[in-house]
């Protein structure tokens, strides 16, 4: 029998998943039930555009694939970082399916060249690009503050050829599950593999375009 909780004059019982703006999180974090409903909203909504694919030219139907189907991948992404790839590749193979459609090509045929024909990073890049906008604009702009204040500067004792790189601490953490997940961790650890260049840039658009490049070459070369 399930624990109650007595607040006032109402009884609450406690549940193992809650829905917080849009997203349904877990107990563990484990971020099944968000990638369940997730799959089940994509799946159905990828069946309509298989449906009206015969009516639509390859650009309209790219178009309407991003607004339906890629901006639900992207919405709170950075949440399934440091996940078991048994459960990106859930969502990988609905973004498959999506860029099949698009490119109106049979499962037969190999993803890759059809990912790399679209210029789509795949969900994990995705998530990878996600986490780290947010760190530049934490970085350079203190947006939002609250992200801001969780990461700081790699301080040196003197200084070295390293002094200007723009790197950032990377706090130790107990447990991968958690603690390797949180922003104050893997944002200074993906921030820190960019190159100098990159991470000296000042302006978000020129970051964000040279980051989707360098992701899309570590991935398709």
């Amino acid at each position: 029998m399930a624990c109650q909780l007595k607040i006032a004059n109402g009884t609450n019982t406690p549940t193992s998943t809650i829905r917080n703006l849009g997203l349904y999180m877990d107990t563990t974090l484990s971020m099944d039930s968000q990638i369940s409903h997730m799959s089940t909203i994509i799946i159905f909504q990828l069946r309509q555009i298989g449906q009206l694919r015969k009516y639509l030219d390859e650009m309209s139907t790219e178009r309407l694939v991003h607004a339906v189907i890629s901006s639900r991948l992207d919405y709170g992404n950075s949440l399934l970082f440091g996940l078991p790839s048994t459960s990106i590749k859930r969502l990988q193979r609905l973004q498959n399916t999506a860029a099949r459609i698009i490119a109106q090509s049979p499962r037969s045929v190999h993803i890759t060249p059809i990912l790399k024909s679209l210029h789509w990073l795949p969900v994990q890049y995705r998530i990878q690009y996600k986490l780290l906008c947010l760190t530049f604009q934490a970085v350079k702009f203190d947006l939002p503050v609250y992200l801001s204040q969780i990461l700081h500067q790699r301080s040196l004792p003197r200084p070295t050829r390293f002094h200007h790189q723009h790197r950032l601490d990377i706090p130790r953490s107990r447990t991968s599950t958690y603690g390797d997940r949180a922003l104050s961790r893997c944002g200074p650890s993906l921030w820190n593999s960019l190159p100098a260049d990159i991470r000296s840039l000042q302006s978000l658009d020129t970051f964000k375009k040279h980051l989707k490049t360098r992701l899309f070459l570590s991935y398709f070369n």
